[in-house]
């Protein structure tokens, strides 16, 4: 009885105050990593002689480093440039500049597998550049991005477990607390790892659902 006890307290612990934080930073992170991620994609994919140069050197850097060392950086080097930011900002920042990393590559890499073809025939229409992404390159593209971006995803939400380092209060934080209370590591790890496999599941099946149409469009 005492451990069904100590399983529903810590069930209730975590999801009252470790849930909704992971949560947060999962939407937010993504959110944000995916519109910059996007942005990079796509300038990267224009090829600005600068800016595409100093973006590689930013994807380079993000995909080359470990997360833990981006927050770190962000979290204890920042504050000697005079940028102090809380655990939540810094968490969501590091989330969005190492995330973002990967979903430049997955948007650029969908934006060059179009074939010329497709561009030709838009440039012989008389369309614009922009009226050629809007209207035939990119709806295509998205179609290509959608199954990797959520596989990201889920190694996106597992990445949140990383910022319990700084103490910021999400589920593993709040199982690594209780653990030193209760002494149980293993149940304690077991219930926590029930929360990521319900956060994650659904997003694992979006994926192979996405991919799947893909392949049977393609038929």
């Amino acid at each position: 009885m005492d451990m069904f006890n100590m399983v529903g307290n810590l069930t209730l612990l975590l999801a009252k105050k470790g849930l909704p934080v992971t949560i947060t930073l999962a939407l937010a992170g993504f959110a944000c990593a995916a519109v910059f991620g996007s942005l990079v994609g796509v300038i990267r994919f224009f090829k600005t002689l600068i800016l595409s140069q100093v973006l590689k050197i930013y994807v380079d850097c993000m995909r080359g480093l470990p997360f833990l060392m981006i927050l770190f950086f962000l979290f204890y080097v920042m504050p000697f440039f005079g940028m102090r930011m809380s655990a939540m900002t810094t968490a969501i920042l590091a989330l969005t500049l190492h995330t973002g990393a990967y979903v430049s590559e997955i948007v650029r890499g969908a934006l060059v597998s179009i074939p010329k073809v497709q561009h030709e025939a838009s440039k012989a229409l008389a369309m614009t550049t922009w009226q050629r992404m809007r209207y035939v390159i990119v709806p295509q593209a998205m179609q290509l991005t959608l199954p990797p971006l959520a596989g990201q995803a889920v190694l996106h939400i597992k990445d949140t477990s990383v910022v319990s380092i700084i103490a910021l209060i999400e589920l593993t934080r709040v199982a690594r607390v209780q653990m030193q209370s209760n002494m149980e590591p293993l149940v304690t790890f077991a219930v926590l790892s029930v929360f990521y496999i319900v956060l994650c599941y659904p997003v694992l099946r979006l994926a192979a659902h996405l991919e799947q149409r893909i392949i049977e469009k393609d038929k």
